[in-house]
């Protein structure tokens, strides 16, 4: 499915109480796996949402940056925020504008229910690329089309898109969750 304006249908389904999937331990545990303690690193947290997530990273001890195109969004991580070390703000990863993040100088990627959504898929793996530090990690959790059911499959990735996902990578290690698919992809 190809959204026209994210910003906008996002902002109206946060602002209407629409709510995801929570992040449960089994992903916690997989992520710290391959993401280890953060002392001294940084962390991107894309289509940060609610902010759960980027809270998270935080207390693993990165200096984390949530990032959502709605505000919506980015008004509730903020409201919900009282941890340190996390910032949150409203930035489109698709948009040709800066990020507040430098290229090169991060540690760890999230996107979280996200890839399915991204409308040039490419243009965005090469943007992650070139914000990663050489020996970074990029974490992507996503639903796979093919575990759902066919009224929901649009949330989820396709085989091509697992393919585009994870080609170009020095390491792809994954972690299969029910529905969904955690990737640890490394430069």
């Amino acid at each position: 499915m190809t959204i026209d304006d994210p910003a906008a249908y996002w902002d109206l389904l946060w602002a209407g109480g629409t709510r995801y999937r929570a992040v449960d331990e089994t992903e916690l545990a997989a992520l710290k796996q391959h993401a280890g303690h953060g002392a001294g690193r940084t962390a991107l947290d894309v289509g940060s949402g609610d902010g759960a997530l980027a809270r998270h990273l935080a207390h693993l001890g990165y200096t984390t940056t949530g990032i959502d195109c709605s505000l919506a969004a980015i008004s509730l991580a903020t409201e919900n925020s009282t941890t340190s070390g996390v910032t949150f703000h409203v930035a489109d990863i698709e948009a040709p504008g800066p990020l507040p993040v430098a290229e090169g100088a991060v540690h760890l990627i999230t996107a979280r229910l996200v890839f399915a959504f991204i409308t040039d898929k490419s243009a965005f793996l090469e943007r992650v690329r070139h914000l990663l530090t050489p020996d970074g990690l990029f974490w992507v959790v996503t639903p796979m089309a093919d575990r759902l059911p066919e009224d929901r499959a649009w949330v989820g990735i396709t085989t091509g898109d697992k393919d585009l996902l994870t080609t170009g990578w020095s390491a792809v290690h994954t972690t299969d969750i029910d529905t969904m698919r955690c990737y640890a992809l490394r430069p």
